[in-house]
Protein backbone atom coordinates (compact mmCIF):
# COMPACT_ATOMS: atom_id res chain seq x y z
CA UNK A 1 0.00 0.00 0.00
CA UNK A 2 1.27 3.26 -0.93
CA UNK A 3 -0.17 6.93 1.03
CA UNK A 4 0.68 9.83 -0.53
CA UNK A 5 0.15 12.72 2.16
CA UNK A 6 0.07 16.23 1.37
CA UNK A 7 1.83 18.90 3.51
CA UNK A 8 0.05 22.62 2.94
CA UNK A 9 2.30 25.91 3.27
CA UNK A 10 1.09 25.89 7.29
CA UNK A 11 1.94 29.00 9.77
CA UNK A 12 0.35 28.62 12.87
CA UNK A 13 2.53 26.95 14.73
CA UNK A 14 5.65 26.14 12.22
CA UNK A 15 9.01 28.11 11.97
CA UNK A 16 9.11 26.34 8.20
CA UNK A 17 5.74 27.11 6.86
CA UNK A 18 6.31 28.65 4.16
CA UNK A 19 6.10 26.59 1.29
CA UNK A 20 3.65 23.61 0.89
CA UNK A 21 6.00 20.41 0.48
CA UNK A 22 5.07 16.91 -0.88
CA UNK A 23 5.51 13.63 0.61
CA UNK A 24 4.86 10.68 -0.72
CA UNK A 25 5.88 7.12 -1.57
CA UNK A 26 5.07 5.96 2.19
CA UNK A 27 4.57 2.40 2.29
CA UNK A 28 3.18 -0.32 4.58
CA UNK A 29 0.27 1.60 5.29
CA UNK A 30 -0.17 5.53 6.73
CA UNK A 31 3.50 5.89 8.24
CA UNK A 32 4.32 2.74 7.96
CA UNK A 33 1.27 1.42 9.85
CA UNK A 34 -0.77 -2.00 9.13
CA UNK A 35 -1.35 -2.12 5.45
CA UNK A 36 -3.47 -5.04 6.42
CA UNK A 37 -7.12 -2.96 6.92
CA UNK A 38 -8.93 -6.06 7.33
CA UNK A 39 -6.85 -6.48 11.00
CA UNK A 40 -7.12 -2.63 11.60
CA UNK A 41 -9.69 -1.35 14.53
CA UNK A 42 -10.10 1.44 12.08
CA UNK A 43 -8.42 5.29 10.90
CA UNK A 44 -8.15 7.99 13.04
CA UNK A 45 -6.90 11.24 11.07
CA UNK A 46 -4.54 13.94 12.79
CA UNK A 47 -5.41 17.11 12.49
CA UNK A 48 -2.27 18.70 13.17
CA UNK A 49 -1.41 22.73 13.23
CA UNK A 50 2.42 22.06 12.68
CA UNK A 51 3.88 20.96 9.12
CA UNK A 52 7.88 20.75 10.26
CA UNK A 53 9.69 20.73 13.18
CA UNK A 54 10.47 18.56 16.50
CA UNK A 55 6.50 18.35 17.71
CA UNK A 56 6.12 17.30 13.94
CA UNK A 57 8.26 14.65 14.29
CA UNK A 58 7.46 13.48 17.64
CA UNK A 59 3.74 13.08 16.60
CA UNK A 60 4.61 10.69 13.63
CA UNK A 61 6.73 8.62 15.67
CA UNK A 62 4.67 8.83 18.37
CA UNK A 63 1.31 7.49 17.19
CA UNK A 64 3.29 5.19 14.65
CA UNK A 65 3.85 3.19 17.38
CA UNK A 66 0.81 3.91 19.74
CA UNK A 67 -1.44 3.26 16.76
CA UNK A 68 0.59 0.05 15.74
CA UNK A 69 -0.10 -1.17 19.49
CA UNK A 70 -4.01 -0.12 19.87
CA UNK A 71 -4.77 -1.59 16.42
CA UNK A 72 -5.37 1.62 13.96
CA UNK A 73 -4.10 3.07 11.07
CA UNK A 74 -3.75 6.50 11.01
CA UNK A 75 -3.29 9.77 8.56
CA UNK A 76 -2.07 13.26 9.58
CA UNK A 77 -3.89 16.11 7.76
CA UNK A 78 -3.05 19.63 7.73
CA UNK A 79 -5.65 22.23 8.95
CA UNK A 80 -5.82 25.62 7.85
CA UNK A 81 -3.78 28.00 8.28
CA UNK A 82 -5.28 30.55 10.20
CA UNK A 83 -7.38 27.97 11.99
CA UNK A 84 -10.46 28.90 9.49
CA UNK A 85 -13.22 26.49 10.71
CA UNK A 86 -14.34 26.20 7.02
CA UNK A 87 -10.93 25.40 5.90
CA UNK A 88 -10.23 22.40 8.79
CA UNK A 89 -13.80 20.94 7.68
CA UNK A 90 -12.42 20.95 4.49
CA UNK A 91 -8.83 19.13 5.59
CA UNK A 92 -11.24 16.60 7.19
CA UNK A 93 -13.55 15.89 4.64
CA UNK A 94 -10.65 15.38 2.14
CA UNK A 95 -9.07 12.93 3.64
CA UNK A 96 -12.15 10.96 4.90
CA UNK A 97 -12.49 6.89 4.19
CA UNK A 98 -15.34 4.70 5.04
CA UNK A 99 -12.64 3.04 7.88
CA UNK A 100 -12.36 6.91 9.97
CA UNK A 101 -14.12 6.08 13.12
CA UNK A 102 -11.83 8.99 15.04
CA UNK A 103 -10.35 12.19 14.69
CA UNK A 104 -7.47 14.23 16.82
CA UNK A 105 -7.86 17.70 16.53
CA UNK A 106 -4.60 20.25 17.48
CA UNK A 107 -6.64 23.16 16.11
CA UNK A 108 -10.22 24.37 17.47
CA UNK A 109 -11.78 25.90 14.23
CA UNK A 110 -14.48 24.57 12.98
CA UNK A 111 -15.14 21.83 15.55
CA UNK A 112 -18.95 21.77 15.66
CA UNK A 113 -18.90 21.52 11.99
CA UNK A 114 -16.92 18.48 11.84
CA UNK A 115 -19.18 16.84 14.29
CA UNK A 116 -22.23 17.96 12.89
CA UNK A 117 -20.54 16.52 9.08
CA UNK A 118 -20.03 13.27 10.87
CA UNK A 119 -21.88 12.95 14.04
CA UNK A 120 -20.81 8.98 14.51
CA UNK A 121 -17.01 10.11 15.33
CA UNK A 122 -15.22 10.91 18.24
CA UNK A 123 -13.32 13.58 18.83
CA UNK A 124 -10.65 14.61 20.98
CA UNK A 125 -8.23 17.99 21.18
CA UNK A 126 -4.53 17.81 21.99
CA UNK A 127 -2.12 20.67 22.51
CA UNK A 128 -4.97 23.20 22.08
CA UNK A 129 -7.10 24.45 24.81
CA UNK A 130 -10.01 24.84 22.68
CA UNK A 131 -11.35 27.75 23.14
CA UNK A 132 -14.06 27.87 20.47
CA UNK A 133 -15.33 24.76 22.97
CA UNK A 134 -14.62 26.22 26.30
CA UNK A 135 -15.43 30.13 26.18
CA UNK A 136 -19.05 30.72 26.89
CA UNK A 137 -19.98 32.17 23.85
CA UNK A 138 -17.29 29.97 21.65
CA UNK A 139 -18.33 29.54 17.98
CA UNK A 140 -18.29 25.43 18.95
CA UNK A 141 -19.15 25.46 22.86
CA UNK A 142 -22.18 23.35 22.04
CA UNK A 143 -19.93 20.50 21.61
CA UNK A 144 -18.80 20.28 25.53
CA UNK A 145 -22.38 18.75 25.79
CA UNK A 146 -21.78 15.97 22.77
CA UNK A 147 -20.37 12.92 24.33
CA UNK A 148 -18.36 12.09 20.76
CA UNK A 149 -16.46 15.29 21.95
CA UNK A 150 -13.89 13.92 24.70
CA UNK A 151 -11.90 17.06 25.83
CA UNK A 152 -8.06 18.29 25.30
CA UNK A 153 -5.13 19.18 26.86
CA UNK A 154 -3.86 22.73 26.28
CA UNK A 155 -0.18 23.34 24.94
CA UNK A 156 0.93 24.17 28.44
CA UNK A 157 -1.21 26.26 31.24
CA UNK A 158 -5.18 26.10 30.26
CA UNK A 159 -5.37 29.53 31.62
CA UNK A 160 -3.38 32.71 30.26
CA UNK A 161 -3.45 33.92 33.50
CA UNK A 162 -0.96 30.95 34.84
CA UNK A 163 0.87 31.67 32.14
CA UNK A 164 1.33 35.36 32.82
CA UNK A 165 2.38 34.56 36.12
CA UNK A 166 5.05 32.19 35.44
CA UNK A 167 6.98 34.43 33.01
CA UNK A 168 6.32 37.71 35.94
CA UNK A 169 8.06 35.46 38.20
CA UNK A 170 10.92 34.57 35.81
CA UNK A 171 11.69 37.74 35.47
CA UNK A 172 11.59 38.91 39.10
CA UNK A 173 14.00 36.40 39.72
CA UNK A 174 16.48 36.95 37.15
CA UNK A 175 16.36 40.88 37.59
CA UNK A 176 15.25 42.05 34.58
CA UNK A 177 15.02 45.59 34.71
CA UNK A 178 12.86 46.68 31.01
CA UNK A 179 11.63 44.07 29.15
CA UNK A 180 9.08 44.03 26.27
CA UNK A 181 6.31 41.14 24.90
CA UNK A 182 5.78 40.00 21.51
CA UNK A 183 3.41 37.34 20.61
CA UNK A 184 1.30 35.67 18.50
CA UNK A 185 -2.49 37.65 17.69
CA UNK A 186 -4.81 37.01 19.65
CA UNK A 187 -7.32 35.91 17.54
CA UNK A 188 -5.57 32.81 17.12
CA UNK A 189 -4.54 32.31 20.81
CA UNK A 190 -6.46 34.08 22.77
CA UNK A 191 -5.06 33.06 25.86
CA UNK A 192 -2.12 35.09 25.18
CA UNK A 193 -3.78 37.91 25.57
CA UNK A 194 -4.77 36.92 28.76
CA UNK A 195 -1.05 36.25 29.62
CA UNK A 196 -0.11 39.53 28.63
CA UNK A 197 -2.66 41.33 30.55
CA UNK A 198 -1.54 38.85 33.52
CA UNK A 199 2.17 39.50 33.18
CA UNK A 200 1.60 43.85 33.06
CA UNK A 201 -0.39 43.57 36.40
CA UNK A 202 1.77 40.62 38.50
CA UNK A 203 4.90 43.68 37.57
CA UNK A 204 2.69 46.46 38.25
CA UNK A 205 1.89 45.08 41.71
CA UNK A 206 5.74 43.82 42.22
CA UNK A 207 7.11 47.76 41.75
CA UNK A 208 4.11 48.93 44.46
CA UNK A 209 6.26 46.88 46.90
CA UNK A 210 9.99 47.83 45.91
CA UNK A 211 12.23 50.63 45.49
CA UNK A 212 12.26 53.13 42.57
CA UNK A 213 15.38 51.07 41.62
CA UNK A 214 13.90 48.17 41.89
CA UNK A 215 11.24 48.29 39.96
CA UNK A 216 10.70 47.01 36.62
CA UNK A 217 9.48 48.74 32.90
CA UNK A 218 7.80 46.49 30.63
CA UNK A 219 7.48 48.56 27.49
CA UNK A 220 3.94 49.94 26.65
CA UNK A 221 2.99 48.54 23.45
CA UNK A 222 2.67 44.59 22.80
CA UNK A 223 4.22 43.22 19.43
CA UNK A 224 2.25 40.94 17.48
CA UNK A 225 3.97 38.37 15.62
CA UNK A 226 1.63 37.51 12.49
CA UNK A 227 3.28 33.89 12.90
CA UNK A 228 6.25 35.83 10.78
CA UNK A 229 10.06 36.57 12.56
CA UNK A 230 10.08 39.63 14.48
CA UNK A 231 11.08 42.18 12.06
CA UNK A 232 14.23 43.80 12.37
CA UNK A 233 12.89 46.90 12.05
CA UNK A 234 11.85 46.51 16.10
CA UNK A 235 15.44 47.24 16.97
CA UNK A 236 15.39 51.22 15.30
CA UNK A 237 13.09 51.59 18.27
CA UNK A 238 15.30 53.62 21.00
CA UNK A 239 12.82 51.92 23.52
CA UNK A 240 13.87 48.78 22.35
CA UNK A 241 17.61 49.10 22.38
CA UNK A 242 18.10 48.66 26.12
CA UNK A 243 16.08 46.06 26.78
CA UNK A 244 16.92 43.15 29.14
CA UNK A 245 15.05 40.96 28.18
CA UNK A 246 11.65 39.79 25.45
CA UNK A 247 9.41 37.65 26.62
CA UNK A 248 8.14 35.37 23.78
CA UNK A 249 4.34 34.15 23.83
CA UNK A 250 4.78 32.32 20.70
CA UNK A 251 5.66 28.29 19.72
CA UNK A 252 8.98 28.71 19.01
CA UNK A 253 11.98 30.78 19.76
CA UNK A 254 13.22 31.12 15.93
CA UNK A 255 10.67 33.66 15.96
CA UNK A 256 12.57 35.84 18.00
CA UNK A 257 16.02 34.19 18.44
CA UNK A 258 17.60 35.23 15.00
CA UNK A 259 16.51 39.25 15.08
CA UNK A 260 17.95 39.43 18.60
CA UNK A 261 21.06 37.76 17.20
CA UNK A 262 21.11 39.90 14.04
CA UNK A 263 20.60 43.03 16.24
CA UNK A 264 23.08 42.33 18.74
CA UNK A 265 25.52 41.77 16.05
CA UNK A 266 24.98 45.14 14.63
CA UNK A 267 25.14 46.82 17.88
CA UNK A 268 21.17 48.17 17.36
CA UNK A 269 20.64 45.91 20.78
CA UNK A 270 21.80 45.19 24.26
CA UNK A 271 24.67 43.08 23.79
CA UNK A 272 22.99 41.53 27.20
CA UNK A 273 19.56 41.16 26.15
CA UNK A 274 17.91 37.81 26.67
CA UNK A 275 14.61 35.74 25.60
CA UNK A 276 11.71 33.95 27.76
CA UNK A 277 9.82 31.80 25.35
CA UNK A 278 8.05 28.69 24.78
CA UNK A 279 8.71 26.17 21.62
CA UNK A 280 11.26 24.00 21.05
CA UNK A 281 13.80 23.88 18.22
CA UNK A 282 16.56 21.19 17.40
CA UNK A 283 18.71 23.80 15.49
CA UNK A 284 21.92 22.53 16.62
CA UNK A 285 22.71 26.14 17.10
CA UNK A 286 19.66 27.59 19.27
CA UNK A 287 20.51 24.41 20.99
CA UNK A 288 23.43 25.07 22.08
CA UNK A 289 22.61 28.97 23.09
CA UNK A 290 19.97 27.51 25.75
CA UNK A 291 20.86 28.50 28.95
CA UNK A 292 24.30 28.44 28.28
CA UNK A 293 26.69 31.22 30.06
CA UNK A 294 26.46 33.82 27.25
CA UNK A 295 23.22 32.52 25.50
CA UNK A 296 20.42 34.95 24.57
CA UNK A 297 17.92 31.99 25.43
CA UNK A 298 17.75 32.11 29.62
CA UNK A 299 14.51 30.32 29.40
CA UNK A 300 12.77 27.94 27.86
CA UNK A 301 9.48 26.50 28.42
CA UNK A 302 8.13 23.28 26.38
CA UNK A 303 4.57 22.17 26.89
CA UNK A 304 5.99 18.43 26.70
CA UNK A 305 5.08 16.73 23.26
CA UNK A 306 4.36 13.38 25.55
CA UNK A 307 0.87 14.86 26.53
CA UNK A 308 -0.77 13.28 23.46
CA UNK A 309 -1.14 10.28 25.35
CA UNK A 310 -4.17 11.47 27.37
CA UNK A 311 -5.86 12.11 24.40
CA UNK A 312 -4.84 8.79 22.72
CA UNK A 313 -5.75 7.21 26.23
CA UNK A 314 -9.88 9.18 25.98
CA UNK A 315 -10.32 8.48 22.53
CA UNK A 316 -9.26 4.86 22.23
CA UNK A 317 -11.57 4.00 25.80
CA UNK A 318 -14.40 6.05 23.37
CA UNK A 319 -13.80 3.23 20.49
CA UNK A 320 -13.50 0.41 22.64
CA UNK A 321 -16.81 0.72 24.26
CA UNK A 322 -14.93 1.47 27.37
CA UNK A 323 -14.99 4.66 28.77
CA UNK A 324 -13.97 5.38 32.11
CA UNK A 325 -16.49 4.99 35.16
CA UNK A 326 -15.64 8.26 37.05
CA UNK A 327 -15.57 10.58 33.73
CA UNK A 328 -18.36 12.40 33.46
CA UNK A 329 -17.86 15.20 31.13
CA UNK A 330 -15.37 16.65 28.54
CA UNK A 331 -12.68 19.62 29.94
CA UNK A 332 -9.54 21.08 29.22
CA UNK A 333 -6.45 20.00 31.34
CA UNK A 334 -3.37 22.15 31.76
CA UNK A 335 -0.81 20.52 29.54
CA UNK A 336 2.54 19.57 31.53
CA UNK A 337 5.50 22.08 31.00
CA UNK A 338 9.88 20.96 30.40
CA UNK A 339 10.97 24.48 32.35
CA UNK A 340 13.96 24.70 31.23
CA UNK A 341 16.06 27.46 33.43
CA UNK A 342 19.85 25.91 33.52
CA UNK A 343 22.38 24.53 30.81
CA UNK A 344 22.02 21.24 33.04
CA UNK A 345 18.28 20.51 32.17
CA UNK A 346 18.65 21.68 28.56
CA UNK A 347 21.55 18.93 28.05
CA UNK A 348 19.40 16.41 29.93
CA UNK A 349 16.45 17.02 27.45
CA UNK A 350 18.68 16.96 24.49
CA UNK A 351 20.45 13.47 25.31
CA UNK A 352 17.48 11.87 27.76
CA UNK A 353 14.08 12.67 25.96
CA UNK A 354 12.43 12.20 22.93
CA UNK A 355 12.20 16.30 22.10
CA UNK A 356 15.03 16.81 20.42
CA UNK A 357 15.06 13.48 18.50
CA UNK A 358 11.73 12.09 18.28
CA UNK A 359 13.23 9.10 19.41
CA UNK A 360 10.44 6.81 21.37
CA UNK A 361 13.01 4.65 23.40
CA UNK A 362 13.66 7.90 25.54
CA UNK A 363 9.84 8.40 26.31
CA UNK A 364 8.83 9.34 30.07
CA UNK A 365 6.27 7.00 29.70
CA UNK A 366 6.83 3.90 27.73
CA UNK A 367 4.11 2.46 25.51
CA UNK A 368 4.26 -0.31 28.23
CA UNK A 369 4.03 1.74 31.10
CA UNK A 370 1.30 3.49 29.21
CA UNK A 371 -1.12 0.40 28.85
CA UNK A 372 -1.94 0.84 33.21
CA UNK A 373 -3.63 3.89 32.12
CA UNK A 374 -6.30 2.39 29.52
CA UNK A 375 -8.97 0.72 30.41
CA UNK A 376 -9.07 -1.94 27.27
CA UNK A 377 -5.51 -3.25 29.38
CA UNK A 378 -6.66 -2.18 32.97
CA UNK A 379 -10.55 -2.31 33.93
CA UNK A 380 -9.61 -0.54 37.12
CA UNK A 381 -8.30 2.09 35.21
CA UNK A 382 -9.93 6.19 35.73
CA UNK A 383 -9.78 9.09 34.65
CA UNK A 384 -8.58 10.51 37.88
CA UNK A 385 -5.66 8.61 37.46
CA UNK A 386 -4.69 10.30 34.23
CA UNK A 387 -5.43 13.61 35.51
CA UNK A 388 -3.11 12.83 37.88
CA UNK A 389 -0.48 11.54 35.96
CA UNK A 390 -0.99 15.04 34.01
CA UNK A 391 -0.34 16.79 36.69
CA UNK A 392 2.96 14.92 38.12
CA UNK A 393 6.48 15.42 37.42
CA UNK A 394 6.41 12.40 35.20
CA UNK A 395 5.97 14.72 32.16
CA UNK A 396 8.11 17.53 33.04
CA UNK A 397 11.94 17.98 33.37
CA UNK A 398 12.28 15.92 36.25
CA UNK A 399 10.67 12.95 34.17
CA UNK A 400 13.94 12.80 32.05
CA UNK A 401 16.51 12.33 35.12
Amino acid sequence: MTTTISRRDFLKGSVAGAAAIALTGVTGGVFGLKADASESNGKILFLANTSSGPIYDFNIAYMDAWMSELGYTWEMVYGDSSNDPAGNLSAVKNAMTSDVVGIILCQDGGVANIMEEYPDLYVVGAATDMASVYDEDGASAACVDNDHFLGTYASGYASGVDTGKMYAEEIIEKGYKKVAICMFPSFAYPQYAIADETLRSEIASYNETVSEEEQIEITEETTVLMFTNLDDNFFNEPENQDLDAIIGLCGGQAFLYAPMLTAIANGTANPNMKLLTSGFENDADMMADVCSEDGIVQGLYVPNFECLFSSIVMLDNALQGTPFADYEQSEVLDGTLIKITDREIMENIINESPIASADITKLALSVEDGKQYFVRYNEDATYSALKELMASDTFTEKGYN
